[in-house]
C-alpha cells in the first residue's frame, strides 16, 4: 500500500514538475515574442524615418554641404580646429621679404608656358 502511495506521489510530482517546465518555457517564449514585437516597431519607425524626405535632406546637408536658400548653416567644431582656420599668423618683416623675393625669382626663371602652368594648375 505504501509503495502504491509513493508511486502515485511520484507521478503527481513528476507531472507538476513537467507542467512547471512547460509553463516556464511558455513564459520565456512569450517574453521573447514581446521583445521582438517592440524591436520590430522600432525598426519600422526607423525605416519610415530613413525613407522620409527630412532624413534625406539631413544627409545631403551633412555629407554634401547642401543647404536650402532660406537657411543659415552653423558648423560646430572644436576650439582647436576653429583656431587653425581663424588665427592669423603675422609674419615678420624678414619672412615677408624672403617670400616675395623667392616668388619673384621663381617667376623670373620660368618660361611663359611654365608660368601658365604654375598659375592655372598651381603646379611647380
Amino acid at each position: 500500500m505504501i509503495s502504491i502511495i509513493l508511486y502515485i506521489l511520484y507521478l503527481i510530482l513528476s507531472f507538476t514538475y513537467k507542467e512547471y517546465k512547460i509553463n516556464s518555457h511558455i513564459d520565456y517564449i512569450s517574453n521573447i515574442n514581446d521583445e521582438l514585437k517592440d524591436k520590430n516597431k522600432k525598426a519600422e519607425k526607423i525605416i519610415k524615418y530613413k525613407s522620409s524626405r527630412a532624413y534625406k535632406n539631413k544627409i545631403l546637408k551633412e555629407q554634401q554641404s547642401y543647404k536650402n536658400k532660406w537657411e543659415n548653416v552653423i558648423f560646430l567644431t572644436t576650439q582647436k580646429i576653429y583656431n587653425k582656420y581663424t588665427t592669423v599668423k603675422v609674419p615678420t618683416k624678414n619672412e615677408t621679404i624672403d617670400k616675395i623675393d623667392s616668388f619673384d625669382t621663381k617667376l623670373d626663371n620660368m618660361s611663359i608656358l611654365e608660368k601658365w602652368v604654375y598659375f592655372i594648375l598651381k603646379k611647380d
